[in-house]
């Protein structure tokens, strides 16, 4: 292991303080935000150094340069949903639906919803006269869809509110 790469100058480039905070990596970072190293030849990042120093049990160097993906149960993941965060007892392993599972359960990876979706085909305005056609009783949601080009289920999400808030 050349000097440059040993635990304690991974550890010199983490602000490391309680056990409760983060601790930043203060090197270079991926666009990602997630700090990033070379590690005897290999860019990894530096979260998952961090908790092979500390717990090990995963491949360091298999699969993680920057632009492939982890397969198996080799993730990395953040409790605390920094992607920066080298504190090992803010690190655990997932697969990656487990990775997936904790985004969404962060609030990361959402849909967009109503016109802000790329597949929308009416605008908000559409919808709220969608809504106030229908509150009229004068349309039937089969002929509210025939006249907007959609569907009577995307009137009926649009009616009750489920689309389009």
């Amino acid at each position: 292991m050349s000097k440059k790469q040993t635990p304690e100058s991974f550890w010199k480039r983490v602000r490391k303080g309680s056990t409760k905070n983060c601790w930043p990596w203060l090197g270079s970072c991926t666009s990602g935000g997630y700090g990033d190293l070379s590690w005897h030849g290999h860019v990894v990042q530096a979260h998952r150094v961090a908790y092979w120093l500390t717990h090990g049990g995963i491949e360091l160097l298999t699969g993680f340069r920057e632009g492939t993906a982890a397969t198996g149960s080799e993730f990395v993941l953040h409790r605390c949903d920094n992607r920066s965060c080298c504190n090992p007892d803010h690190l655990f392993l997932g697969t990656m639906q487990v990775n997936n599972l904790d985004a969404y359960a962060k609030g990361r990876n959402k849909q967009p919803q109503g016109a802000a979706h790329a597949n929308a085909k009416l605008t908000s305005e559409e919808a709220m006269l969608i809504r106030s056609k229908y509150a009229s009783g004068q349309y039937t949601q089969e002929a509210l869809a025939a006249g907007y080009g959609v569907s009577q289920r995307v009137v009926s999400l649009i009616v009750r509110g489920e689309s389009y808030r």
